[in-house]
């Protein structure tokens, strides 16, 4: 464990702060966040696909509306709350890093920097998910822990 050598809060502030712990919990509250947000994206699309709306989705991967609505119902409803509980998260990620390159390089394509702005946010978030993993406040840490036995910091 880290030890906070920071004679000062001044120094605190300009200098090396973080502990492990303190990294989990900063991964622990993007990816509640995040996981949060991105299914405020997904539920309306959940509802589409559940009253059969599937012509109104379009189709960027030439599949079809209804494949194309499933994946992405899939990936930001299915794939948020995976990550909001910190289970699977890094395959969770990954799938929602091609779907944010779906949308931002082709739904959104030429849409202009206003337009693809949240995908890139999105998807250098989920980048950053996939990078670190969930932390050790997320069910994977537990479920290592549990059936491993491996200490996971």
């Amino acid at each position: 464990m880290e030890q906070n050598k920071c004679k000062s809060s001044a120094c605190c502030l300009l200098g090396s702060f973080s502990t492990n712990t303190s990294m989990d919990f900063g991964v622990l509250l993007l990816r509640l966040g995040v996981g949060a947000m991105m299914l405020v994206h997904g539920i309306p699309k959940l509802g589409m696909l559940i009253s059969g709306n599937w012509a109104a989705f379009q189709d960027p991967l030439g599949i079809g509306n209804f494949l194309s609505l499933l994946l992405c119902v899939g990936a930001e409803f299915g794939c948020s709350i995976l990550i909001f509980l910190g289970l699977f998260t890094r395959l969770a990620s990954l799938l929602l890093i091609i779907n944010m390159c779906v949308a931002l390089f082709l739904v959104l394509g030429l849409s202009g920097w206003g337009a693809q702005e949240l995908a890139a946010i999105y998807l250098l978030i989920y980048l950053t998910l996939f990078y670190t993993g969930p932390g050790k406040f997320s069910l994977d840490a537990w479920w290592l822990w549990r059936d491993c036995k491996i200490e996971v910091e």
